[in-house]
Order: structure tokens, then sequence, then C-alpha cells
């Protein structure tokens, strides 16, 4: 089963603070086919927050703390033990904040990449803060979003073939850790985006779809997320279109729930964001 998500506080950037635009938001969300928002908010905002959603049709949320490991460089990976436990205190209060939401996910990243020599121990690291993290999250998944390695984000993991051969190791023990795979962060990497979705699917319940500017010197070089109708963007609307029928026909053949958000980063400034926009450029996915 295909279930559809939006990167709530991405595309409407005050709904993860004002709960009166998160309000409008999920009442214009609920006249589409979305039924999941990926939503951040500060800790503090929690219980009002809760509140707010509780009050609406769209009730599963996915916590996607990663946006805040990236830009405060909390990193499972860091060769520094006291940078690393920073890293894990963080999420596992992110974890209290999904337990008390009851959200279904929550999106984390590993850090930045080091150092050539050093790759070897960050990833041994990252497993470590993997042993310490999983067994306090019984109630939802925690999906891994991989990220590129040279472009903007520079997380270790990462390649796609390196972060389904760590995948593979952690679900041997853990088997609500799954992977998030992002079109962007992938093409970013510089794989064919289809053939890395079609052979990290099956570790993947998670799909981002987003598009990037790989033009050097353009503003909104990297991992920007613009909208898909953006004529720089190295993934058209119609390409993210394919790859969406892609992975609803493998959630068919496989009868496995697959969860596939849309993630547009809006700079308009406005109060609700690009949403009305995002919904008239790509209806194949809102309506």
């Amino acid at each position: 089963m295909i279930n559809r998500s939006i990167v709530l506080s991405a595309i409407v950037k005050n709904s993860a603070t004002d709960p009166f635009v998160l309000s409008d938001s999920l009442s214009r969300l609920e006249k589409t086919k979305i039924d999941t928002i990926e939503l951040y908010f500060p800790f503090e905002k929690t219980m009002e927050m809760k509140s707010v959603i509780s009050d609406h049709r769209i009730r599963n949320i996915v916590y996607p703390i990663a946006g805040v490991q990236k830009m405060k460089g909390f990193s499972l990976c860091d060769l520094n033990e006291r940078n690393r436990m920073n890293a894990i205190f963080l999420l596992l209060r992110a974890f209290e904040t999904a337990n008390e939401v009851g959200a279904k996910k929550v999106l984390i990243t590993t850090g930045r990449d080091t150092d050539k020599c050093d790759r070897e121990k960050a990833l041994e690291q990252f497993m470590k803060s993997m042993e310490r993290l999983l067994p306090e999250a019984e109630n939802f998944d925690v999906v891994l979003e991989t990220g590129d390695r040279t472009v903007d984000a520079r997380q270790l993991l990462g390649p796609t073939d390196l972060s389904m051969e760590v995948t593979e190791e952690i679900r041997k023990k853990y088997n609500n850790f799954y992977l998030t795979l992002d079109t962007s962060h992938i093409a970013q990497l510089g794989e064919n985006v289809e053939d890395s979705i079609e052979k990290a699917l099956k570790l993947s319940n998670h799909v981002h779809l987003a598009s990037c500017i790989l033009t050097p010197g353009h503003p909104l070089y990297g991992d920007k997320h613009p909208f898909f109708s953006h004529p720089d963007g190295v993934l058209s609307d119609e390409r993210l279109h394919n790859i969406f029928d892609y992975v609803v026909k493998r959630s068919e053949e496989e009868k496995r729930d697959i969860l596939i958000g849309h993630e547009v980063i809006d700079r308009s400034g406005e109060r609700l964001g690009g949403l009305e926009k995002a919904i008239e450029e790509s209806p194949w996915f809102f309506l």
C-alpha cells in the first residue's frame, strides 16, 4: 500500500512554530490524497502541535530530526566521543517527542563525511550509535536518509551500495530500521536515480520525491529542493511522476507499505508557503 506525505515544515515554513498556520495547512491537505505529514517542530512545541494535529484527519507523522543534525552538526559518526554523545542525546529527545505525538517514523542522518582515511572508523562510530539508539525505538521506524558526499550536506552515508550494506547489517538485529531514498540526494551523489531506487527499494519504506540544481554558482545549487517545475532542476515533474509510478508498482507487487513524500523548500514568504503551488503543479501526486 502506498501512503503519501509532504515535508510540511519545508514547504510551509511557519507550520513548525505557528499552530494556526499548521491548522490551516492541515485543513488544505485534507482535501488531497495526503495522509501523512513530515513535520519538524522544536521540542518545547510538542504538546501544542500535538493538540492541533489531533483536531484534523491527517494524524500520521514523520518526525525529521535529520534537518537539525545537518544544520547544527549533530553527527552520529563523529570521531570525537563527546560530540557523538551529544548527537545521541539529541536523537533520544527526538525519540521521546516521536512517542509523545505518535509518530510513525523518525528520520535521521549519519553526520558529515570525514577524511577518506577515517571513513572506516566513522562507520564504526555510527554503528555504535545505532546500538545505543535503536533499542529505544520500539514504537516507530527509524529511517536513515542518505545524503551527498561532495555537494552540500556531505554525509557519511552516502553512496547507495554502501548504505545498503550498512542497512542490511543493522537489520539483522533491528527490523524497524530502513533507508529513506531521496531522489535529490541520489542525483547529487552522481548516481542514476532510477537505478539506485530499483536496487535499494527492498531496504526502504520511505521515498522522497525531490529535485535539485547542480549548476555551480546557481543560487539554488546543492540540496535546496526547488519546485519540480524549476527549469534548472535535474529532475523534472514528469520524471518524478515516473519514479512515483514505479514505486507504486513495486509496492503493489511486493504487497508492502511504502511512504512517498513530496519535498520542496518554499522561499516565497507567503503564509502557507508554496503549498497551493505544489498542488497545482503536481496534481498526479496530490489529487
